[in-house]
């Protein structure tokens, strides 16, 4: 499952951030997030880089101050040439933490205006969120998940996926909130519509904003999966 469609409402918002931008604004910002999340009984780590801006971007590189001699090649994300991103590959996700580093941006635009700028990272993570139920309620015709408050979460968010296809995506939750519902109607991806007595997996993802941040600027991520898939409508 690949992580840059997890962060839908993220995307949204920093899309919106961008339109504040003048239109022949030739400037961009990033933002690094370490992502963790479970492999076998480990819970491992990766970082996920984002670019945005208002002006279509040509290309984008990052590199780390901890390691200047490694360069990570951002690409379009979901076809909005605004917004680039690079994801950890699966296979080089590891049970160690990513270590505190600033993130060095350098960005072409189309228009061939070129840019830098630079994130800073905290090797602060979250805990995995715990699950505690996910079951659809024939009564209420929607699908509860009910989980644990992860320490220092921020926010939440829920995610449905029809095997490895993102098919639903919550708005971001407040930090309070151990429950969700579900419903058929809004959240679904264009042209998706549950179908009773299909099975889906449930998603739990909890954020991490940076220092004074938002949800514009998050630190860490981290999810968790259902333990089996849950039948839509039983």
């Amino acid at each position: 499952m690949r992580s840059h469609i997890f962060f839908v409402f993220i995307f949204i918002a920093l899309l919106i951030t961008s339109c504040n931008k003048s239109e022949d604004d030739g400037s961009g910002t990033g933002d690094a997030i370490i992502i963790a999340k479970k492999s076998g009984t480990n819970t491992v780590y990766g970082v996920t880089l984002y670019a945005y801006s208002f002006s279509p971007f040509q290309s984008v590189k990052a590199t780390s101050a901890v390691d200047a001699t490694k360069t990570y090649t951002l690409k379009v994300n979901q076809g909005y040439k605004t917004n680039f991103y690079y994801e950890t590959p699966d296979a080089e996700f590891t049970t160690t933490k990513p270590a505190a580093t600033t993130y060095n941006f350098a960005a072409v635009f189309e228009n061939g205006v070129t840019d830098e700028f630079e994130d800073n990272l905290t090797d602060k993570v979250l805990a995995l969120p715990t699950i505690e139920k996910a079951e659809y309620n024939l009564t209420s015709a929607d699908l509860g998940v009910t989980w644990k408050s992860v320490p220092d979460a921020d926010s939440y968010a829920i995610n449905i996926f029809d095997g490895t296809s993102l098919v639903y995506s919550s708005p971001e939750l407040v930090n309070t909130l151990k429950y969700f519902a579900v419903g058929s109607s809004s959240g679904w991806v264009t042209g998706v519509t549950p179908v009773s007595g299909k099975s889906y997996t449930v998603r739990v993802l909890a954020f991490l904003y940076e220092p004074n941040g938002d949800s514009y600027n998050i630190q860490a991520v981290s999810m968790a999966d259902s333990d089996k898939p849950i039948a839509w409508g039983n």
